[in-house]
């Protein structure tokens, strides 16, 4: 009598804590309410890391910024030394340098030809050259002394 007491206490007590662990939700809530608690983390990550990319990206700008405004200083310190004269205007009294120009194509040309690839051909055909195993040209005295095992300088 005593066994089946201990028995039916048992079976009793787990009854009662599998009929009060999951508050009487069906397999569909559950899996809602985790989807939801998933969801919820996933924003709260994807927001820190936006904060921290965004805090990366400010740094690596300020930090070009500085080498910019370095550079620029450097140019008028150096074109000032040359004689080169600067042109005041009448309105805020603020110098202006005459525009840098840079050698070759214009700005537009440039971009036009990456546009239509021509930049680009000459890359790729190296990088056919390298995917088909032709051999760089090399100085036959370095090619020797490789050969011969002398890896001196």
């Amino acid at each position: 009598m005593n066994k089946k007491l201990i028995l039916a206490g048992f079976v009793a007590v787990v009854g009662f804590v599998s009929l009060t662990a999951f508050d009487a939700k069906t397999l569909e809530q559950q899996k809602a309410e985790i989807a939801q608690m998933v969801t919820s983390k996933l924003n709260d990550y994807r927001t820190e890391m936006t904060a921290a990319c965004d805090a990366r990206v400010d740094a690596e700008a300020q930090m070009r910024y500085g080498a910019v405004l370095a550079a620029r200083a450097a140019e008028a310190e150096t074109a000032a030394k040359s004689g080169v004269k600067t042109k005041k205007t009448t309105k805020g009294g603020a110098t202006k340098l005459p525009p840098a120009k840079a050698p070759g194509k214009t700005a537009e040309e440039a971009a036009k030809d990456r546009m239509k690839g021509e930049a680009s051909k000459a890359n790729e055909e190296a990088a056919k050259d390298r995917m088909q195993g032709t051999p760089a040209k090399q100085d036959e005295k370095k090619a020797k002394s490789r050969m011969q095992g002398g890896g001196g300088k």
